[in-house]
């Protein structure tokens, strides 16, 4: 594994640092030099109807302002590799094959700052009048700034809620209209929500195994904000120990977490989209993820005959006021060395993140707005009255400190391993809440010092 990331690291060195960017004018002499177009690829992960509504907008782009100011994008949509991809191109100094725009995870940032030839944008928003970087919501703008850096914006935005079967909770004898809003609350309603036929589980409460995912929100939004690890989680320097287990927010997320497992009506086995369907196809009464689910969840929840509904992350403790950490993709811009090409990347992100472009987005993919400014749009209003649902995570995610963020860990891979499968011990009853506390700890700072003997912080 060292090996690896050191060539990796090593490789992205090699790029040249990235100049001044070219201004419009030169975009339109080079557009007279020549009759064609600069045509520019973004590749994007978003698939299904989302994906076609990307496309939908790419081509609305290309035939108003990409016409008037000369720029043309293609869209190549790729699986969920896209960062495997990127980097593979990357160590091949393939630069001819690279994008010019692509869509990286929330949890990407920190690899981005050290790979030359992603363009940072912070003198292209200074520098455009046009551009308004306070329209971008701080929580999402937040989590493309690595070490005061910023180095890419939302692609689309995300937040963690809960999603939960009002017809099981009135069949539970529970208020639909009253959903839980801390753990202990979830321990209460998930004994009322277990059904069973004999010793066989006709309905769990909910699935979900502890993981990542889960702390990101869990452990920052104790008190009022906490950090999984050093350094804000990475995003003010290199991660180089976890502290959930010296300032008490893990053991404290177990702690509370116990009182739904005692209820024996948790599923805690989690891989992949297990829990959605799982929810979706009644066996769990209750599902904690993204809104980046509701529409299937939505539509599946009517084929399946119940109603859904949708709540804020519950909290661990009452008086936690944090919030939520934003999840989804950003954009980068990939400079190969043509100023001219980095500014017309720089005009399509600017009309991806505007607010006219975001409300079309958004009330088509129920993905959170990006830009404030859609919150102008009476259209907008209007929709979100006849979808409910949708202005829950939007307005958990207003409402969250910007500080709440992903944890930066250059470890991901291995943190999701451990935390997963310490964490499904602890829930079968192998281990106690300190001991599990413990031995991820130990586990994630003994993958942090291999990383960091390796790549060792400049």
């Amino acid at each position: 594994m060292k090996k690896t990331l050191v060539m990796t690291l090593a490789v992205s060195m090699l790029f040249g640092t990235a100049a001044q960017c070219a201004s419009l004018t030169e975009i339109s002499t080079a557009k007279t030099k020549s009759d064609d177009a600069i045509e520019l690829v973004l590749w994007h992960n978003r698939g299904g109807a989302n994906g076609e509504t990307v496309d939908g907008l790419i081509d609305e782009f290309n035939e108003t302002v990409g016409a008037q100011k000369g720029i043309k994008v293609t869209s190549v949509r790729q699986d969920d590799s896209i960062v495997s991809t990127f980097k593979t191109l990357l160590y091949a100094n393939d630069m001819a094959n690279m994008p010019d725009l692509a869509t990286l995870y929330a949890g990407d940032v920190e690899y981005a700052s050290t790979v030359d030839c992603i363009q940072p944008l912070d003198d292209l928003m200074a520098n455009d009048s046009e551009f308004n970087s306070d329209d971008i919501l701080p929580s999402l703008r937040s989590a493309y700034n690595y070490m005061g850096t910023q180095y890419s914006l939302p692609f689309h935005g995300d937040a963690t809620i809960m999603y939960y079967n009002k017809t099981a909770f009135e069949a539970a004898g529970l208020d639909p209209s009253s959903p839980p809003t801390t753990i202990a609350e979830m321990a209460e309603a998930a004994e009322k929500l277990l059904v069973k036929d004999g010793e066989t589980v006709k309905q769990y409460a909910i699935t979900l195994g502890m993981q990542n995912c889960y702390f990101n929100n869990w452990i920052a939004d104790q008190g009022d904000v906490f950090y999984l690890g050093d350094n804000e989680a990475g995003r003010t320097g290199r991660m180089t120990k976890v502290t959930f287990d010296t300032d008490g927010t893990m053991l404290n997320l177990l702690n509370e977490w116990q009182k739904v497992l005692d209820t024996d009506a948790v599923q805690s086995i989690d891989e992949g989209d297990q829990p959605k369907n799982e929810f979706i196809s009644g066996l769990s009464a209750m599902f904690i993820g993204g809104n980046w689910a509701m529409t299937s969840i939505e539509e599946g929840a009517a084929e399946n005959g119940f109603e859904v509904g949708v709540c804020e992350l519950p909290k661990v403790k009452e008086s936690d006021i944090g919030g939520v950490c934003p999840g989804g993709t950003s954009m980068y811009i990939i400079n190969k060395d043509d100023d001219t090409r980095v500014q017309a990347a720089w005009e399509f992100m600017k009309w991806w993140t505007s607010g006219d472009t975001q409300t079309k987005f958004c009330m088509k993919t129920k993905y959170i707005p990006v830009n404030s400014k859609t919150l102008e749009n009476e259209e907008y209003h209007k929709w979100l009255e006849e979808n409910p649902n949708y202005k829950v995570p939007f307005d958990a995610l207003m409402n969250s400190d910007p500080r709440i963020q992903e944890q930066l860990a250059p470890t991901q891979q291995e943190f999701q391993s451990i935390f997963l499968e310490t964490c499904q011990s602890w829930a079968k009853g192998e281990m106690t809440a300190e001991e599990c506390v413990q031995n991820m700890a130990e586990k994630c700072n003994a993958a942090l010092d291999e990383y960091n003997t390796a790549n060792p912080i400049e």
